[in-house]
């Protein structure tokens, strides 16, 4: 996808009633492919023709980066006390109110990656500047995703330092600072980092310097292209190792797609439908529980009615196995049935500490014998007492204690 770049080669100077901004760009729009679709310098009007807000890739912010000159941005290292990221930021402006002699309030501060116990490099700039600058690019209906600084797109890795020519000024980065200076004082600035090695763009280190530098730096000159300075800034553009001065209150607002509304139209139709089928199923579920509350009143009631001189069953299964009785069901039958609801009854009885070692089921009889360690006498007694609650008969044929735990052998039936 291609992407606009844009050199400020100026400030953004509002122009009265309301005519645009007086405003100096070079612009270049570079292909995905490394090709460049177009490039020139151009001022508020010919932008407005350069930065169609129709085009579809211009919709996305990150497809459009501005470069500021280094003169309006001032690069600091700060050293700020804290133990975490958020309280190194909170102090970031106090330790960086030492590098500047305006108002620290008056000036928008971007950081860089905050580690505690590390410096944290800083670009500090004028919220006056941010704020026209954005203000000349949003009246175009062109929404920048990156402001990065020329000097951090230039080469300035460990002990590397970029010298930028352009006319009779030479810009000078270096891993944590940058400055202009005049081409006269080239030398001298370039003496005082220290340099390994010295990327020379634009323009070249004569000879006579070269054998001046001290350190002896390899020297590599590297030739722009036919579309300028821009071009070469594009190519080495990584937002990776820039910091973005569209932080805070500058960070840019993305255009919303007609797409994505109608997307997000059709989810939340979807949601509600969601909500309503999950609070049928609420309803169906409430209505089940009611309709199986009612038959197992009513099924108590009639066996009340046609059995008034006989105990009331204590729950559903003595309730069954009762009726069935009664309507004279046969044990092979229900054999099956009784021992998979004893077998759980004593599941849901016994707790977690309880392990069984046997179980052994006599049909005929309809009776489940269980032999199971315990935790203690006590629990075997509460383990009774539960399944008693149930509706089970349970009787320990044998308690013995064995090691730190109790073996019990238990017989369990339903009471008829």
């Amino acid at each position: 996808m291609p992407r606009l770049f844009l050199r400020v080669l100026s400030e953004a100077q509002p122009l009265p009633e309301g005519e645009g901004f007086d405003i100096g760009v070079e612009w270049l729009i570079k292909e995905s492919d490394g090709s460049v679709r177009g490039s020139g310098v151009t001022d508020y009007r010919g932008l407005a023709d350069v930065a169609d807000p129709n085009v579809d890739w211009l919709g996305d912010p990150d497809n459009t980066v501005v470069i500021l000159p280094s003169q309006f941005v001032l690069m600091a290292n700060c050293e700020v006390p804290g133990r975490s990221a958020a309280q190194i930021r909170r102090a970031l402006p106090f330790a960086a109110e030492e590098f500047v002699a305006s108002d620290i309030e008056s000036m928008h501060i971007a950081h860089g990656t905050i580690r505690p116990g590390n410096p944290v490099l800083c670009n500090i700039v004028a919220h006056e500047l941010m704020t026209n600058w954005l203000a000349c690019f949003n009246s175009l209906q062109v929404t920048p995703g990156h402001f990065v600084v020329d000097a951090e797109v230039l080469p300035r890795g460990a002990g590397q330092v970029s010298a930028l020519f352009e006319g009779d000024t030479v810009l000078i980065a270096s891993s944590d600072q940058a400055a202009t200076v005049d081409r006269g004082n080239l030398l001298f600035a370039l003496n005082t980092l220290a340099a390994e090695q010295i990327v020379a763009v634009n323009g070249e280190i004569a000879d006579l310097e070269r054998g001046q530098l001290e350190g002896n730096p390899d020297v590599d000159t590297i030739a722009t292209s036919e579309h300028g300075v821009i071009d070469y800034l594009a190519d080495q553009f990584d937002s990776a190792s820039c910091i973005n001065l569209l932080q805070s209150e500058y960070r840019p607002v993305r255009r919303v797609n007609p797409n994505a509304t109608r997307w997000r139209s059709i989810a939340a139709l979807a949601a509600v439908w969601i909500v309503i089928g999950f609070l049928g199923l609420i309803i169906q579920g409430w209505w089940a529980s009611s309709e199986a509350d009612r038959l197992q009143e009513e099924s108590f009631a009639l066996y009340k009615e046609l059995f008034p001189q006989e105990s009331q069953p204590v729950g559903v299964d003595q309730l069954r196995r009762r009726m069935g009785a009664k309507i004279g069901q046969k044990t092979t039958a229900g054999g099956a049935s009784a021992f998979v609801g004893l077998a759980a009854h004593f599941a849901n009885a016994a707790d977690a500490n309880s392990r069984v070692q046997s179980m052994n089921y006599q049909g005929q009889r309809e009776e489940l014998t269980v032999e199971v360690m315990l935790a203690s006498f006590q629990a075997s007694e509460e383990l009774e007492k539960k399944l008693s609650s149930a509706g089970i008969d349970a009787e320990s044929t044998s308690l013995e204690r064995d090691g730190d735990q109790v073996r019990s052998r238990m017989r369990l039936r339903y009471r008829q």
